[in-house]
């Protein structure tokens, strides 16, 4: 007797149905588990790497801009607490959006081949870089306790402002991945647009008192102004939050929502142009 085999129409681009959304869950975990067994083949420190990268940023960076503005020992201390609670969440920022633009070009072989939610590639990237994130908020909280700056509600705060940078990293990704298949020079210009958005975002520093009027509502449109505030909030409980932060976080969650039926529509015809 032989078997049926029942088949479902593509869901259309703009709405995710709930079988594609168990089966976008299930590969991405798949893909995750191969990236991270990848990430640190071959090399000798292995998860060592994702406590040495915030270490050297935070100490290169606070004895080198101290050193430009002068700052007293209260000052630098101060200085390396607003750089040490920012920095971890936007090294996740960074990596999922610079890997999770580039998934599909680097998987075009088996995107042009096999059938699967294409978002689960760079949803994967965000899920390895998850992975150094916990690393860095371990040697964040030793730090913060060894410091005394450590705080027990922000067991609570983080993991909401750690939701808020998968949603904004994730935004980014999703939409430079469908760009880029057919736009490979974003692929390019991409890290040079990440290192510009570091300094232009309060990684370092908390947000400047821009008005959002004019220009000022460029600053206010960057989500990772919304996302270092927010670790700051969730770390130290300092109250950094203004009206304009609205925007920066709203940004960051319609971007998400964006970027990903970007590339759901772009997924249609993908095979054209990988």
């Amino acid at each position: 007797m032989s078997k049926l085999r029942e088949v479902s129409a593509q869901d259309p681009w703009w709405k995710v149905g709930a079988g594609t959304a168990q089966s976008l869950q299930v590969v991405t975990l798949a893909f995750a588990r191969r990236d991270l067994k990848l990430r640190y083949t071959q090399t000798r420190l292995g998860w060592v790497w994702a406590v040495l990268q915030p270490l050297a940023l935070i100490t290169a960076l606070t004895l080198v801009l101290g050193r430009v503005f002068g700052l007293p020992p209260e000052g630098m201390r101060q200085f390396g607490l607003n750089l040490a609670v920012a920095l971890p969440g936007w090294i996740w920022f960074q990596f999922t959006v610079s890997q999770g633009a580039s998934s599909l070009i680097a998987n075009q072989a088996l995107v042009s081949k096999a059938a699967f939610p294409r978002a689960a590639l760079p949803t994967a990237k965000a899920v390895v870089g998850f992975a150094d994130f916990g690393v860095g908020c371990a040697l964040l909280i030793l730090g913060l306790a060894v410091v005394g700056e450590l705080q027990a509600m922000a067991l609570v705060r983080v993991p909401l402002a750690a939701a808020y940078t998968a949603l904004a990293s994730l935004g980014w990704a999703y939409f430079a991945a469908a760009v880029s298949v057919r736009r490979r020079d974003l692929l390019a210009v991409l890290p040079i647009l990440l290192q510009v958005l570091f300094f232009i975002s309060p990684i370092a520093l908390p947000s400047a008192n821009f008005q959002p009027k004019g220009w000022g509502i460029l600053y206010w449109l960057n989500p990772a102004v919304a996302m270092a505030d927010g670790f700051r909030w969730a770390w130290l409980g300092w109250d950094v939050w203004q009206p304009a932060h609205l925007i920066s976080a709203a940004s960051g969650v319609l971007g998400f929502f964006g970027g990903l039926l970007t590339l759901r529509w772009r997924s249609r015809r993908l095979n054209e142009f990988i």
